[in-house]
C-alpha cells in the first residue's frame, strides 16, 4: 500500500493538467509539492529534527518559505490516506 495525498482542498496547491505532467504544484509556480515532501522526507530519515529538515528544504526551494513548507506538511499530515493497490 502506498500513501496517497488529496490535494485538491489545499489552498497552497494547484493542478492543471498540461503543466508539469499534471503534478500537484506550488501555486503560481512549477515547484511540485512531492519535492518539498519529497525532501523533508529524505532530511527526516537521515535524522534531522522536523525543525531543521524545514530548514533545509528551504534552503532546497528558497522561493517557499518556512509558513509554506509547514503548511504543505500540515496539510499531508490530515489529508493523508492509504491506497489500497
Amino acid at each position: 500500500m502506498t500513501a496517497t495525498v488529496d490535494w485538491s482542498e489545499c489552498p497552497l496547491v494547484e493542478v492543471f493538467p498540461g503543466k508539469v505532467s499534471g503534478a500537484p504544484l506550488l501555486r503560481n509556480t512549477r515547484l511540485p509539492v512531492e519535492a518539498i515532501t519529497g525532501n523533508y522526507d529524505a532530511f527526516r530519515d537521515e535524522g534531522l529534527s522536523e525543525a531543521a529538515a524545514i530548514a533545509e528544504t528551504l534552503d532546497c526551494y528558497p522561493e517557499t518559505s518556512v509558513d509554506t513548507i509547514t503548511a504543505i506538511l500540515n496539510y499531508r499530515a490530515t489529508h493523508q490516506f492509504q491506497a489500497q493497490h
